[in-house]
C-alpha cells in the first residue's frame, strides 16, 4: 500500500489536464462498480449470506458515483471526449469481470478493499491541496470518498479473514493487481498519451478485408 500511496502523492495534481484525465478515467471504471458487485453477488449461495448482504449494501453506497466524477469533470471545463478511456483503465475493470466469475465472486473483495483503503488513507493527504488547485466544486467525487467511514475498510478485512484460505489468496492477489494497475492508470494519465491506430491504417486494413471477401465470393 505504501508504494501505491507514494506513486499517487507524487503525481502532478496541480495540473488541470492531469486532474481532468484522472476524473475521466475514474468515471470509466466507476461505471462498472455496481455491475461488478451484481456479477459477484450472483455467485453467492445461501451459505454466503454475509457476503451477499455486504455487497448488496455496498451496491447502494456506490450507485451513481460515476455521475459525481463526470460532474466534477464538466465543472473543470472538460468533457469525456477530451480524455478517451485508456488501455490501462479498460484492463482494470475488464479483468474484474473475469475474476468475479472464476473466484465465484470473492476475488472482488481485493478490488473493493484497495479502492476503499486508498480513499480513506491516501486521498485525505491530497484533498485540501486539490481544493486550492481546482476549487471545492470540482472535487466532490474525492470529497465523498475521503469522508467515507474508515470502518468500511475494517469490515472488508473482517470479511476476507472469514474466507477459506484458498479464497483469501485470490483476494490478496487481486488486491496487489488492483494496486498496480491503478497506479499505471494514473501514471498514464499524467503523461496524457494513448497509443492509437491511425485512421489511414484502419481504412487500409478494411479495404484489404473487403477485397478478400469479394475474391472469396
Amino acid at each position: 500500500m505504501f508504494l501505491a500511496e507514494q506513486v499517487i502523492l507524487d503525481l502532478p495534481w496541480k495540473d488541470r489536464e492531469f486532474y481532468g484525465n484522472f476524473l475521466a478515467q475514474t468515471y470509466y471504471f466507476v461505471c462498472h462498480s455496481t455491475r461488478l458487485l451484481a456479477r459477484s453477488m450472483s455467485h453467492f449461495q445461501t451459505d454466503r449470506e454475509g457476503l451477499y448482504r455486504r455487497f448488496l449494501s455496498h451496491m447502494s453506497e456506490e450507485d451513481n458515483h460515476e455521475k459525481i466524477a463526470l460532474s466534477d469533470l464538466k465543472k473543470l471545463g472538460f468533457s469525456l471526449a477530451d480524455f478517451p478511456e485508456s488501455s490501462y483503465t479498460r484492463a482494470f475493470w475488464q479483468s474484474q469481470y473475469y475474476l468475479a466469475d472464476t473466484s465465484k465472486g470473492t476475488a472482488l473483495l481485493g478490488y473493493i478493499l484497495f479502492l476503499e483503503a486508498v480513499a480513506v488513507e491516501t486521498y485525505p493527504k491530497l484533498i485540501e491541496h486539490l481544493y486550492k488547485f481546482h476549487g471545492k466544486k470540482c472535487c466532490q467525487f474525492l470529497k465523498v470518498h475521503v469522508e467515507e467511514d474508515p470502518d468500511h475498510v475494517l469490515h472488508a478485512i473482517e470479511e476476507i479473514q472469514n474466507l477459506p484460505e484458498a479464497d483469501k489468496k485470490e483476494v490478496w492477489k487481486n488486491f496487489e493487481q488492483t494496486a498496480k494497475i491503478y497506479c499505471e492508470i494514473l501514471k498514464d494519465a499524467s503523461e496524457n498519451k494513448e497509443l492509437s491506430v491511425p485512421h489511414s491504417f484502419m481504412e487500409t486494413n478494411l479495404a484489404v478485408e473487403n477485397n478478400q471477401q469479394n475474391t472469396i465470393n
